[in-house]
Order: structure tokens, then sequence, then C-alpha cells
């Protein structure tokens, strides 16, 4: 029992004591010193932390407190850091830490500071947990997620401590596939929030007894169960490209796309946001992935889509992922944004993957070309499009000095799609010019700026 101690009693207004006034005190348990005159301050009593006393006053006449339990302040603290559960152990600035006695009532809180620092001192001594909330905005949060909480469903995968807690977004004290759909869902933009929130914290729970306790503790929006948020960052990482891979003419009741990878590792999991091409309209989606939690959503000229499997694939070339039913046509590219990847049956994402789609093109104009892949490797062709056919077309290929490494003319092009492979092979790295000159024929009215076009050429490898 510590002896010493200050008296933080709330005593009431009418309670004068007055000059030469004896008083003394009565504990259950502790020490008194009685008899003082309390109008000295020297007076010290010592009793034992939420022990019942009494206290009268010796005349009998003045109001007196008789019964209340000892509150203690002396230098309790706790402080430590707040920060994001991933790697880079991200500082979570601007949150509000709170410190909860055992009825889960705010005794004090405080704000953490630009480095995630917070400290709360002066509170009486007893047993506290510690918690956090924030205004932060959800985010960080993909179908890799979904997988991952599908691999500790199927015990391929464990999930502990925070990141465990993360992944129970329907709130009922299990993680299993329905979590998995959710998270998905919401990534597509087909739920806009979790009924458990959009952050969980640690809790960590302290003893205070006079002294100064370092507690740090961490931070996880709920579904991002691989903890791969920074939410310092303004942008998340973009490991996919999507690529036009071919020509093909607009329908009037839509045209059917498909998309295909070139990408020849395993997948289970598929991410995908993108900006709409204007010109463009997404009226469907059909799958040809395995049976998993496929869902998309368009919302403000964005296309999101999210598919997860255990079991996974391994792409064939050729053969589509999933395929898009478009209004319109476009020459705009599509460009993926923040969290557009594909991951493998670890969970990992691939540092960088593509989509390939055909490129949809108007059936009015006198024709059209198109170069893919490009950059290219090992194989590129150039696809050509004419709305009625041509007498003739001349194909050369320039390298970066200007020098002819390639030539072929063919004559009596008929309309549609006329697709032309370029022995790219048999070049070496660098940059080239690929020139098309065509001579229309009496029924295709070309105009004499368009009988020539060029692109420029990458090859790598």
């Amino acid at each position: 029992m510590r002896s010493h101690r200050r008296l933080a009693m709330l005593l009431p207004a009418f309670l004068v004591l007055g000059l030469g006034l004896c008083g003394s005190l009565f504990a259950q348990s502790g020490t008194s010193t009685a008899g003082k005159d309390l109008s000295n301050s020297g007076v010290q009593w010592s009793f034992t932390l939420g022990q019942p006393f009494h206290l009268g006053l010796g005349s009998g006449t003045q109001a007196h407190l008789n019964q209340g339990i000892q509150q203690t302040y002396q230098d309790n603290k706790v402080l430590g850091f707040l920060r994001y559960d991933n790697t880079a152990q991200t500082a979570l600035t601007n949150c509000q830490v709170r410190l909860l006695n055992n009825q889960a009532a705010v005794v004090a809180s405080t704000i953490t500071n630009a480095s995630g620092a917070y400290e709360i001192s002066q509170f009486p001594d007893g047993v506290y947990t510690l918690g956090a909330t924030t205004t932060k905005p959800w985010g960080g949060v993909n179908a890799t997620d979904a997988l991952r909480v599908r691999q500790f469903f199927t015990g391929t995968a464990p999930l502990v401590g925070l990141r465990l807690k993360a992944g129970d977004v329907n709130n009922t004290n299990s993680v299993n596939s329905n979590d998995a759909l959710l998270i998905t869902r919401r990534f597509s933009n087909l739920v806009t929030s979790f009924n458990v929130g959009d952050w969980a914290f640690e809790a960590p729970t302290l003893t205070a007894n006079g002294q100064t306790q370092t507690l740090d503790f961490k931070g996880l929006i709920y579904g991002d169960v691989n903890a791969s948020y920074v939410p310092s960052n303004l942008r998340q990482p973009v490991r996919l490209v999507m690529e036009y891979n071919a020509l093909v003419s607009e329908e009037s009741n839509g045209t059917w796309v498909p998309v295909t990878t070139g990408f020849e590792g395993p997948v289970s999991a598929l991410s995908l946001v993108a900006g709409i091409p204007a010109g463009l309209e997404i009226l469907d989606v059909r799958s040809s992935l395995p049976p998993g939690d496929l869902s998309w959503s368009c919302h403000a000229g964005e296309f999101r889509l999210g598919w997860s499997d255990v079991v996974g694939i391994v792409p064939v070339k050729g053969q589509p992922l999933f395929e898009i039913l478009l209004r319109g046509s476009s020459e705009a590219p599509w460009v993926p944004r923040d969290l557009s990847e594909m991951a493998g049956p670890d969970g990992e994402p691939y540092p960088m993957a593509d989509l390939r789609l055909p490129k949809v093109i108007s059936k009015s104009g006198s024709w059209q070309a198109g170069l893919y892949p490009n950059p290219a490797g090992e194989f590129s062709t150039l696809d050509l499009h004419f709305t009625s056919g041509v007498d003739h077309v001349n194909l050369v290929v320039y390298d970066s000095r200007g020098r002819l490494v390639w030539a072929l003319n063919r004559d009596g092009v008929p309309s549609g799609l006329t697709r032309i492979e370029l022995p790219v092979e048999q070049w070496s790295e660098g940059r080239y010019m690929v020139r098309v000159g065509v001579v229309p024929n009496t029924t295709n009215t070309i105009l004499p700026s368009d009988l020539a076009r060029q692109w420029p050429l990458v090859i790598r490898r």
C-alpha cells in the first residue's frame, strides 16, 4: 500500500471546513492521523484504493461527507504509436486514441500527431483498454484480398490477429467464403459498406499503477487482409496493362469483345479498375473463368471487375478470360487504374500482367488500322479494315536510321478485316516505322490525306 496519496474527492459545495474544527477519519483499510486541525495543511491520510471511508467534522453542526471511494491521480501515463498493419508500418495520423474503463466508458482521449504518436496522462489507477477511431476513407481492398479469405477458409493460408479480425467483414465472428464474396462485391462497387464498419483496431489492455507505460498498437481497413494498403499514399499500385490486339467492326445491337491475356502463369485473382473509353458503353459481361465470385459494375465512366478462385487457372493463349458486350466504337485506349492486378495461387500479386481485347471501330469511314502488340516481342500483327475493297496495299518497315528492312505488296484487298503478320522475330530490338499506302478502287472514296498512314513500332525482348 502506497503512502501519502492525495485525496481527490469532489466535496459538496456546501461543505465548509471552519477554522479550528477537528476532523476524524475512519477507514476499513489504511492509516489515519486524527485530531488534527483541518485549518492546517499538514494533515495526511493513506487509504487502500477503492475502499470506502468516512469523514466526520468535530463540531457536529457543520455539513459533513458521510461516505466515498478514494480515487488517486498519480503519474499514470500511457504513450506510443498507432500504425497501419502493413510492412511499412505507416503512421496513422489524426486518429483519436481512447482510454476506456472496464465498463467501456471513455475516460480520456487524444489525437495522434504527424508521426502517429499519442500520449494520455493523469488518470486514476485501474485496468483499462485502448481503442481508436478514424475518419480516414476505406480503400486498398480488391479481389486478391477475397482470395486470401478463401484460402484461410479452406485451410491453405493463415490469417491471425488483426488480419483475421479484418477478414470478418460481415461481423459474424467467423471468416469464410461469404466474407470473400462481400469483399469482391465492395471492390466492384456493388455494395458500398460493411456492417462492421471500415476500420479495425487492436485493443491492448493496461493496468495503471502510477507509472509511465508504452503501448504501440495497430489499425487495419476491414477487408485488407493482405495489408497491402498504404494510407499515406494517394495512389495504389497498378500492376496491369490493357492493350488492343485486333480490330472488330461495331454491331448495331452491341459487340461482344473477348478479353484475353498474354500472361502464362497461374492466376487465382483478377482485379480490374479502368476508365471506359469515350464512345463506348458496357452492356454486359460474361465470364469464361472457373466458378468463383466474379462481379462487375460501371459507375461514373469507370469499369470494375473482380474475380477470385482458390484453384485458379492457367490462361490459354487466345482463349478469353471474359467477354464484354460493348455499344459504340472508340479509338481511345483502356487505362487501368489503382488496384488493378493479377495474383497467383499464393495470393501474391504479379509485378505486371496484361489484358488484351479488340478495338471496336465504326463502320463509317474508309478504312481503319491497328498494330498489335506494340511494343512487340516475338510477334506483331497489322490489322486493316476496309469498308469496301481497295485495289492495292503497300506495306513497308524502316529502322531507326531510315533503312528499309521489310516490304509487302498486295493487290485486290477485299472489304472487312485483313490481318498481316510482321516477321519481327527476324529483327533486332529497337524502334521501327511501319507505313501503309493504299490505292482505292472506283467504289472506295478515300481522301488524298488518308491514302497513307504510319505507326512507330518498338521491339523489346
